[in-house]
């Protein structure tokens, strides 16, 4: 836990809390910064909470936006908008400075009015999105000529209106539309909407009204409809309606429609061939409740035929039969039958050679258990090329169960529960290009399960818990270019090379779940012709050659897992043309020299998840040579400070995302060595609640970098987590503002002054003290005897006077290494043999405690402390440290030396101001880790407490 400075812990600090009336400032502007804008690279790292179209960039979001004045944080120059609003009313002239835009969506679940003009200015807007509400129809008031500018305007989507509110002179501006959806607009009659298409919208070719409680469809509503604006409309869509009543001839304007897609609760099919709509192409129909409503199979055949559908898809619908009889009339034309979410009585797999012309077919949670379509065939073929069975019931492929599809190209078979692939599944699929399995309980992966299949370039067999895998099951892909198989358990070895005899030239994605238990090889398997994203999730993983020429292919690497080794060693190095790496742990358990990421010299992209940097001695050096690098995402990764050593090489870094649960302590400047950062994100980041954070706010509310989610970050103050800047807001708040309605401006001038005198005198008055101390103690003291006599002397008889050369401060934890290595070396060896001073050894028996440590300390020419985590924690430690420290600055003399056993942050050190303020300001030494080190280390402590003064480093 950091504590938070509660008083002027130095003179500097005092200076910033007076001068902190211009930290109060700064965190009130960034309070009223609410939009940030990114380019295109940046969309898939930044953490956004709208949908961002690719292509559209640059882009921008806002939240809780204030129309009136936060928009014009947005840069100019941006295609793409996205606002969440708590306002009620869009003013005019809001958007005038974003002229390039083109794609806007609006969340203002609170709007209520919006005024004319307000996306005046938008000459190029071709896509316009608003939400008003989610699930009511709110009355909204949209003024006269709102979209008088919208020229240009190709697309747009209204939810949450009630439409009838609206004058019909509301669109008639909209010239170049060509799609229009409205959806959640409460209307019981068609005509109502259709009443507010004005005949200008002479481009419209897609009109969808969803979800809106329409109920019929009829020939009626207003004087005169739009019929040469209905004609020409392609898309009519009224799903999520309960539409009962369609009248005959009530769709006789749609003459040119093309795909109708509505939901009937009663409707009889008839009644919409009867409605005038002439000949259609593809038709959508969604049922109400499987078991209140049953569909007639034979009136579906009508319907097909009647209007010459191609496509026809059902869901939510109860067939009672799917049957050779019961399709035999749904004539030639159709070609693809789509049937999601709904069951059918009576289930007849030779059903297709009725309709003997369909492409594709899908029979999609339909809870099926079987699906053999090629039993009993007598050599029929069935032209479908993509055939879907996701989410059914299948357990076994068996024997030539699709031989009768010879011109299939889609098989799409994930989310079943298949256990078995029987011998020759899969045989006579010579032209299947996409396979998918995910998802199902495949135990047992035989050689020749996929040996039919030459043409296959997809193939997904990831989500299966897989125990057995054989050697050469993928040699025949070698048109394969992506592939995902897993998830391997208890399969204790596999080598890439022997599965595929030879890399596949197009291979683009590679993805492999080894899971607990199993060891990857990848061994000299070729290479890909191109470039291609290679992803690994396992507990072991080797690179057992000594350079696997596909490596050099590999440009985005994603792993997850607990050891990545080469020879022992971390293998990322060996992607040496790597551009993406995403690498995933569990800080627990991985213990991995990440300073190798720091050898991708192209390395554009780095994401870090759940890695333990807090067991590195030097964490910062992961990110150097990093040149390239523009995107860094650190994610739960145990950092417990950033610096400028740590981002020095990143001189291309555009975006640095923070996500973290421990205290984070950024140092002053760190962000200065980032010439072209663009954004910083922030995510669950815990700062200290320290006026010494306040250069971060300055930063960030002076650099045109964006500091994104800052308002919602927190820190800590006794023990609790508060909100970061409101609490920096209290916290460094002063009286500078009361004194100044005041007049106090002498006061203020004397308080300077006194904080500067105290600055510079600082170390002065504390030596006095510590002087007069000394004296007193020498006079009224204990020791007064002692001291008197080395008064006498000079300063040489002084020392020679000295009962050790040094005492050694040390922790009961250290002891071993104090007694066993430290005291040997310094009494035993080597020249001059010295006299130490441990408190467990020459401690006088019966003496207090206290003066036993203050007598030994005086009595020894050298103090020496020996420093780890446990010293740190020890109280009796801590005043060794603090008599030690009275002698040093009473004498003057650098009688003080420090060891560091074991490497510890200054973050850890910051909370120890008197050690923290020794290592500022002297020398000390670390115990080296190399063996080959350690002689020098004993030669310059010999030389340091022997001879006085602490030689540099």
């Amino acid at each position: 836990m950091y504590k938070p400075a509660t008083a002027c812990s130095s003179p500097c600090l005092c200076l910033r809390i007076i001068l902190c009336f211009s930290t109060s400032s700064v965190v009130a502007g960034l309070i009223s910064k609410h939009c940030m804008t990114f380019d295109e690279r940046l969309l898939g790292d930044i953490g956004t909470l709208c949908y961002h179209q690719p292509g559209l960039g640059p882009y921008g979001e806002c939240k809780n936006v204030d129309f009136h004045k936060d928009l014009l944080e947005v840069e100019t120059g941006i295609r793409s908008l996205c606002i969440y609003s708590d306002a009620t009313v869009i003013p005019a002239s809001a958007f005038s400075h974003l002229a390039t835009l083109e794609h806007l969506v609006i969340h203002g679940y609170n709007l209520r009015r919006i005024q004319s003009g307000a996306f005046s200015g938008l000459l190029n807007l071709k896509h316009l999105h608003v939400f008003f509400s989610d699930s009511v129809c709110s009355n909204v008031v949209l003024d006269t000529s709102v979209f008088a500018e919208l020229d240009h305007l190709e697309e747009m989507y209204l939810k949450g209106f009630r439409v009838s509110n609206i004058p019909n002179t509301t669109f008639e501006h909209l010239v170049s539309l060509v799609k229009l959806s409205l959806d959640t607009v409460c209307v019981e009659e068609l005509g109502e909407v259709l009443c507010n298409v004005p005949k200008e919208m002479s481009r419209l070719k897609y009109l969808e009204v969803i979800d809106s409680g329409i109920t019929s469809i009829r020939n009626r509503g207003c004087p005169s409809w739009p019929s040469a604006v209905l004609a020409g409309i392609q898309v009519l869509d009224l799903t999520q309606n309960p539409i009962k009543i369609i009248e005959a001839g009530s769709l006789a304007a749609f003459q040119n429609l093309s795909h109708l897609s509505l939901r009937f609760c009663g409707v009889w099919l008839g009644e919409i061939w009867e409605s005038g709509v002439g000949k259609l192409s593809n038709v959508v129909l969604s049922g109400r409740v499987l078991e209140e409503y049953s569909t007639n199979c034979k009136d579906v055949c009508q319907l097909v035929s009647n209007l010459n559908l191609h496509t026809l898809e059902l869901s939510y619908v109860l067939l009672d039969s799917l049957s050779v009889e019961d399709l035999k009339d749904c004539g030639k034309e159709l070609t693809e039958l789509a049937i999601y979410n709904s069951k059918v009585q009576q289930l007849d797999p030779a059903f297709w050679r009725s309709i003997a012309g369909i492409q594709t077919m899908v029979l999609a949670r339909m809870a099926l258990t079987e699906a053999s379509f090629c039993v009993s065939t007598n050599g029929t073929v069935w032209n479908v090329t993509t055939l879907n069975l996701i989410e059914n019931q299948l357990t076994v492929i068996k024997t030539h169960q699709f031989v009768c599809t010879p011109l299939l190209e889609q098989l799409l078979l994930s989310n079943n529960a298949i256990t078995t692939l029987e011998p020759e599944a899969f045989v006579g699929l010579h032209h299947l290009k996409i396979l998918k399995l995910s998802t199902n309980k495949i135990k047992v992966l035989a050689a020749d399960d996929f040996r039919y299949l030459r043409s296959l370039e997809v193939l997904l067999i990831d989500e299966n818990v897989i125990n057995s895998i054989e050697d050469g099951i993928f040699r025949n892909q070698g048109e394969l270019r992506e592939l995902a198989f897993g998830r391997l358990e208890y399969v204790y070895e596999v080598h890439l090379n022997w599965l595929f005899y030879g890399f596949p030239k197009n291979m683009q994605r590679l993805s492999i779940d080894a899971y607990v238990g199993t060891s990857i090889f990848i061994g000299s398997i070729g290479r890909p012709k191109e470039s291609f994203k290679f992803e690994l999730n396992g507990d072991i993983l080797y690179i057992k050659d000594s350079y696997p020429p596909f490596l050099e292919s590999v440009r985005e690497l994603k792993l997850s897992g607990h050891g990545f080794y080469f020879e022992h060693v971390f293998f990322v190095s060996c992607f040496t043309h790597l551009e993406s790496l995403e690498l995933s742990a569990d800080p627990e358990l991985v213990s991995l020299d990440y300073t190798e990421i720091s050898k991708l010299h192209y390395l554009k992209r780095l994401k870090l998840t759940n890695l333990n940097f807090a067991n590195h001695i030097n964490p910062g050096m992961t990110f150097w040579n990093l040149k390239q690098l523009q995107i860094l995402v650190l994610y739960n990764c145990r950092l417990n400070f950033l610096t400028k050593m740590m981002f020095r090489d990143l001189h291309s870094l555009e975006l640095l995302y923070l996500c973290t649960v421990n205290p984070l302590v950024l140092q002053d400047g760190m962000f200065d060595v980032l010439p072209v950062l663009r954004a910083v994100v922030l995510e669950r980041v815990n700062f200290r609640c320290d006026c010494e954070t306040d250069w971060f706010l300055e930063w960030a509310q002076n650099t045109r970098t964006q500091v994104i989610n800052l308002q919602e970050q927190q820190c800590f103050w006794h023990y609790q987590k508060l909100n970061f800047l409101s609490t920096m807001e209290k916290l460094c708040q002063t009286d500078v503002q009361y004194l100044c309605y005041l007049g106090t401006v002498n006061i203020i001038s004397l308080l300077l002054l006194s904080a500067l005198s105290y600055r510079f005198a600082y170390w002065p008055c504390v030596v006095f003290v510590f002087r007069l101390r000394g004296r007193i103690e020498r006079k009224f003291g204990k020791r007064w005897w002692r001291r008197r006599q080395r008064n006498r002397g000079d300063e040489l008889e002084a020392e020679e006077d000295m009962k050790y050369d040094a005492f050694v401060s040390f922790s009961s934890h250290d002891e071993v290494w104090v007694l066993e290595e430290f005291a040997p070396k310094l009494e035993e060896q080597g020249q001059p043999r010295l006299r130490l001073c441990l408190h467990s050894r020459d401690f006088e028996v019966g003496k207090g405690i206290v003066d036993n440590i203050a007598e030994s300390i005086y009595c020894s020419r050298r103090t020496v402390c020996v420093i780890s985590r446990q010293y740190l924690r020890s109280d009796w430690c801590s005043l060794e440290m603090r008599v030690a420290t009275h002698r040093l600055l009473e004498e003057q003399k650098h009688r003080l030396i420090l060891i560091f056993l074991e490497h510890i942050s200054p973050f850890e050190l910051s909370t120890f101001h008197r050690l923290a303020k020794l290592v500022k300001s002297h020398t000390y030494l670390d115990w080296p880790q190399d063996e080959a080190e350690r002689i020098h280390f004993w030669e310059r402590l010999r030389r340091n407490i022997a001879d006085g003064e602490m030689d540099a480093p």
